[in-house]
């Protein structure tokens, strides 16, 4: 009686013993043939996708001027005074103050509702003045003896000497007493070495590339 129940002990350990070995011997086939498929030409369609997916990354960096402004209501009150353009268009770009017209040395930017005034490109903040007519002013210096200039600003959010990137919310909306009609406005000017230039011919340049 004891001999028939350690063989059958015996027959059970083996089979076991078995089992393991045939699951281990069956692994080491199944890794192997993987790994050596990832290292031949002749990889099935799925590992070929998976080498040669790739999600591309762009890198280039946009550096163009924007706009003074991020909301899409905001409109032209009146255009900058050029005096390449006919007189039709150069008189609807005169400011009338005290019974003078004063040609617009930058554009002058109107809504119905306050607005975000946002520096137009990388630059630092040259100085912040109050002026009795213009309001709050801000300059500020970029590359290539570029400046650019926002007045009838209000509530400043920056402070002289600091660095601003392009975008960066610096003010809000203002008066302008010679122009009354909202209290929503902006005077953006830009000079180019020291001389007032048409806005409208530098937006979406890159002013690193100025001549």
């Amino acid at each position: 009686m004891k001999k028939k129940l350690y063989l059958k002990n015996w027959v059970i350990t083996t089979g076991i013993a078995v089992i393991v070995v045939s699951v281990v011997a069956l692994t080491s086939l199944v890794s192997s043939s993987i790994f050596s498929s990832l290292n031949t030409d002749n990889n099935s369609y799925v590992l070929r996708d998976l080498a040669s997916t790739y999600i591309p990354v762009n890198t280039e960096v946009e550096n163009k001027a924007s706009k003074p402004y991020t909301a899409e209501s905001v409109s032209v009150h009146t255009n900058y005074y050029d005096v390449k353009k006919e007189k039709e268009v150069q008189e609807k770009s005169l400011i009338l103050y005290e019974n003078t017209y004063m040609p617009n040395t930058g554009i002058l930017y109107s809504d119905k509702e306050a607005f975000d005034v946002v520096a137009v490109y990388e630059g630092e903040v040259l100085s912040i003045t109050e002026d009795d007519i213009f309001g709050s002013i801000i300059e500020i210096k970029h590359t290539n003896n570029i400046t650019s200039k926002y007045s009838s600003v209000k509530d400043p959010k920056v402070s002289v000497g600091e660095t601003v990137n392009k975008g960066e919310v610096i003010a809000s909306s203002g008066k302008n007493k010679i122009v009354s009609e909202t209290e929503n406005m902006l005077l953006f000017e830009l000079l180019y070495n020291g001389t007032n230039v048409n806005p409208d011919e530098y937006y979406d340049k890159d002013f690193n590339e100025m001549r």
